[in-house]
């Protein structure tokens, strides 16, 4: 029998087909699994590596990210691995994630954020040479190699580009006298 687990303490002794009466067990258990999540995702499609362990003995697995949330994301494996209970997720743009696994079924798992980011020396190398880049050349010139390599999987760094073109293009306007004051 599918094993699940729900917010309800009740629920959690009963079967799928007992709790979900009606449903199928594929059904039932996305039905489960629907309610454990404390934000919404959102659908994507972006290429990650799994990583487990560490040294000698990691381990390194392609993986699809199909949708995620400031909490965690959806992936799938595309071939039955057993995830250790914690994993690294390596988002192809840069980000790093240390996540929890939260359930695992057939091919696909639900990851859970552990803290933030993890910024990984080739990243903190490749913004330094953004930061050189803003110096010399400005807003645009590095807010578009940002766009290029997806903001590094960053989120408050894709806001904090995306806020400094706005304010850059309202000061431009204003500073050119196409806007009125």
């Amino acid at each position: 029998m599918l094993q699940h687990k729900t917010h309800n303490a009740y629920l959690d002794h009963l079967g799928p087909d007992e709790v979900y009466p009606g449903l199928n067990e594929r059904e039932a258990a996305e039905a489960a699994l629907a309610e454990r999540r404390f934000s919404s995702r959102l659908p994507v499609i972006k290429s990650a590596k799994i990583i487990v362990g560490s040294g000698a003995s990691q381990s390194i697995f392609n993986c699809l990210i199909l949708d995620e949330s400031p909490t965690g994301v959806l992936i799938d494996l595309g071939t039955l691995i057993i995830l250790p209970a914690e994993v690294t997720l390596q988002m192809n743009g840069g980000g790093t994630y240390l996540t929890r696994r939260c359930w695992g079924m057939g091919t696909r798992a639900g990851l859970e954020f552990v803290g933030g980011q993890i910024i990984s020396a080739d990243t903190a190398n490749r913004m330094q040479k953004v930061a050189e880049l803003l110096e010399s050349q400005g807003v645009g010139a590095a807010v578009g190699t940002l766009r290029s390599s997806r903001f590094f999987d960053h989120a408050e760094l894709r806001r904090a580009a995306e806020d400094a073109e706005a304010a850059y293009a309202r000061l431009e306007a204003i500073l050119t006298g196409r806007t009125a004051m």
